[in-house]
Order: C-alpha cells, then sequence, then structure tokens
C-alpha cells in the first residue's frame, strides 16, 4: 500500500508566497531569482515522491484507460464466512496473488491482478478507492474478511492489522508460534487499515485482517520472484505460511 499523499510542494509555494518585502529588498532580483530558482530545484523532485498517488481513482477510470488484458479478476466462493481479499495481485504487490489462491483451496477469494510484463503498478488503486463491482459484492456478501497486501521493505516483515483488533492479536502470536516474523499495528498506523472506507472493511460485520508482507518475505516464500515465475517456485516457506494461515481461520471464524 502506498502512504498518505503529503503536500510538501504546496507548503514550500505557500511559503514562497509570503516572503518578508522588507527582506526581499536587501537582494537584486538577480539573485532572488536564482535562489529562489535552487530552492525550487533541490525540494520539487522530493515533493513529487511525497505527492505520488495513484493514477486511477477508482476502478470506473482504471476499466476506461486500460486494455482489459492488462489486469484480471479472479473470484472463489467457499462455504465458509470469510473472504480473502487480495486487490493488488500480480505484477501490483508481488506475491499475494499466489497466497490468495492456495489460501482459496478452503476459503472464498476476491482476486484483482496486474498482468502486464512491466510497469503494473499503475493498476494500483488504493484500499479505500477500490470498487470494483465484484469486490464490493463478495465483501458484502462474508461476514469477515482476510485483506492481503504488500509493502516495500528488504526486512522479513509481516505487519498486522485491520478492525478485528482481537483476532489480529492472535494471529501475531500464532504465526510468532511458527517462527513467522510479525508485529501488531496500533489503530493509528497507516497500513492499519481501519478506514470505513477501506473495502476489507465493507463485510456485514466490518471485521478485517489486513496483512502487510515485506518485499522481503513476499521474496522469501518463493524461488524465483518473477510473474511468470512465482506460480510454479513456491517453496516450503510459503506453504508452512498458507498453512499457517489456514489453519487459524479454521480456530477462530
Amino acid at each position: 500500500m502506498k502512504p498518505a499523499k503529503v503536500t510538501l510542494l504546496h507548503r514550500m509555494l505557500h511559503c514562497l508566497k509570503h516572503v518578508d518585502c522588507n527582506i526581499v529588498k536587501y537582494f537584486t532580483s538577480t539573485y532572488l531569482l536564482v535562489n529562489i530558482s535552487l530552492f525550487v530545484i533541490i525540494l520539487f523532485p522530493f515533493s513529487v515522491i511525497a505527492e505520488a498517488e495513484d493514477e486511477y481513482a477508482n476502478f470506473e477510470e482504471l476499466k476506461n484507460n486500460t486494455n482489459p488484458s492488462d489486469y484480471g479478476i479472479s473470484t472463489q466462493e467457499g462455504n465458509t464466512s470469510v473472504l480473502v481479499l487480495a486487490i493488488h495481485g500480480g505484477g501490483i504487490e508481488g506475491g499475494t496473488s499466489e497466497l490468495a489462491r492456495e489460501l482459496s483451496k478452503h476459503h472464498s477469494m476476491y482476486l484483482f491482478e496486474g498482468l502486464m510484463p512491466s510497469g503494473n503498478s499503475v493498476l494500483h488503486i488504493t484500499s479505500t478507492h477500490f470498487d470494483e463491482p465484484a469486490s464490493l459484492t463478495m465483501v458484502r456478501g462474508h461476514r469477515s474478511v482476510i485483506s492481503l497486501h504488500g509493502y516495500s521493505a528488504d526486512e522479513k516483515n509481516i505487519k498486522v492489522g485491520g478492525t478485528d483488533r482481537n483476532r489480529a492479536a492472535l494471529l501475531v502470536e500464532t504465526l510468532h508460534k511458527a517462527g513467522f516474523p510479525a508485529e501488531l499495528l496500533s489503530a493509528q498506523d497507516k497500513y492499519a487499515g481501519v478506514s470505513p472506507d477501506n473495502i476489507a472493511n465493507k463485510s456485514i460485520s466490518g471485521l478485517s485482517i489486513q496483512l502487510e508482507l515485506s518485499m522481503g518475505f513476499r521474496k522469501s516464500m518463493f524461488e524465483t520472484f518473477s510473474l511468470k515465475s512465482r506460480s510454479s517456485t513456491q517453496n516450503q516457506t510459503f506453504y508452512k505460511f498458507t498453512e499457517t494461515i489456514s489453519d487459524f481461520i479454521n480456530a477462530q471464524y
């Protein structure tokens, strides 16, 4: 998931508008222009990065501006009250597709995945804006949701959030006992996924567990971490992790 938008450039330009005229008069126009230009050149790249946001505001906008072959939607209805949700699969947040499909052998699943050879991050729609019709139907038809996501970090870690705070805490304990690194996020953490606008929280009960898997951890579950190879190079860590999650769901729901 992407961090919240930061309006650093806006604040910078706002400050420039309010430069004290008593100070400005001591500089020549040329000197002032050079300094302002350097200020903008130095900070602008960082402002753009901080301002980074999704290309598309919702699914309808994505659908109208992309080729249907660029992405795929898969669903699996199971005899269960729990839906495994992965809205950033394929090349968007690598590894979440494979996890969702393995878990769907025992539970319901909704999967949206980027299928382009490269540049799939453009298909990322943040959880609070994701509104693909089939996903909404499936979420609203299940009592609880397990939402799978990935974040960029070389360390091996699993961040556990969501609105179902009690079960989230139990899952962290379960993962620790199985030998996996995991931490319980506070409800205030940007990755916690507790907003009522988050698609994972639109279930019958409004209860969700959100798993944010680091890049380092996701890579550890595959021998070859590429879009084409992940489905055929799942290793022992992958199967141990999915078995741990599946057993937890069976025991707690």
